[in-house]
């Protein structure tokens, strides 16, 4: 059963700079500093590391975020006697269009570290630290592009219907960040058991995986089919943030 026992402190603050439209352009930026601590950061973080009891020493918690900068910037023309863009054969290309940008920067949440990996791609052992390493920043720009049109419905109508068309981008620079690590290697493509370089190139490696490839060459099997293979295996997408993604879109309102 499970009881109750993990406690957790949060502590911290957070800075707000707001720019209210000025010309164009409007600005809002936040930055918080964090300070998350605990004894369990979920209900099974636990499990596996307390055989001498329930740990009471504060650590850093998994979802810890010691510093956070959000930044975003909104450039946009208005209309009518409003507009100050540039006009091509009299008209205003601009006109209710504009930029709007999310640049964030996120310093690495923590990872436990341990000793051996000794199958490839299990659970290792020997715990070293507990949420004491840091993963690398994490960068991330958004955008987005967006033109309003509105059209009366009749002459004598005030009513009008209204379209947005935008192109909107995820990552726009298509930034790789790590968000995941293997705990014996501390790196996001090599879990600690073998080290590959290019070209499945073996460079070193844990005892246990060493052994394991003299056992492949004294059986008369082929090594560098299983290190190809290792490398294939190797290959965690889900340790890196989503590559860019591109939205074109058009939302209708009246």
């Amino acid at each position: 059963t499970f009881g109750n026992v993990d406690f957790g402190t949060v502590k911290g603050f957070s800075f707000t700079y707001d720019l209210r439209r000025t010309g164009n352009i409007q600005l809002s930026a936040t930055y918080t500093l964090q300070f998350a601590d605990g004894s369990g950061s979920d209900a099974n973080s636990s499990n596996g590391i307390n055989e001498n009891g329930v740990i009471r020493e504060l650590f850093p918690l998994s979802f810890d975020e010691r510093h956070r900068i959000v930044t975003s910037i909104d450039y946009r023309f208005g209309d009518g006697k409003a507009y100050n863009g540039p006009r091509i054969g009299g008209l205003d290309i601009f006109a209710n269009a504009g930029i709007n940008m999310l640049m964030t920067a996120v310093s690495g949440r923590p990872y436990s570290q341990y000793q051996l990996v000794n199958t490839p791609f299990a659970t290792p052992s020997g715990l070293l630290t507990i949420n004491e390493a840091r993963r690398p920043w994490i960068y991330n720009i958004d955008a987005r592009l967006d033109k309003q049109f509105s059209f009366k419905v009749s002459e004598t109508s005030k009513k009008s219907l209204n379209f947005n068309l935008y192109l909107r981008f995820e990552n726009l620079l298509n930034t790789k960040n790590i968000i995941r690590v293997f705990g014996v290697s501390g790196d996001p493509d090599n879990d600690g058991y073998l080290l590959l370089g290019e070209g499945s190139q073996l460079l070193g490696g844990s005892p246990n995986g060493l052994d394991q490839i003299d056992q492949i060459g004294n059986v008369g099997k082929n090594v560098d089919s299983f290190l190809a293979t290792y490398a294939w295996r190797s290959l965690s997408p889900g340790h890196y943030s989503r590559p860019r993604r591109i939205y074109l879109g058009l939302v209708f309102n009246f």
